[in-house]
């Protein structure tokens, strides 16, 4: 897995959970915290990656 699977699979939930009617900064926020659990990367590296 490379940083460019992580950040899509991050932009890909945020627009899901965005649909649902969550604001994009929530969308955002949980879309890390899903990804993070799901890949098992540490939330801090994820909020790197994403410029956070």
């Amino acid at each position: 897995m490379d940083i460019f699977e992580v950040l899509t699979a991050i932009i890909k939930r945020k627009i899901i959970l965005m649909r649902t009617g969550i604001n994009e900064y929530e969308a955002l926020i949980k879309a890390e915290l899903d990804i993070s659990s799901e890949y098992h990367i540490p939330l801090l590296d994820i909020q790197k990656l994403v410029g956070q």
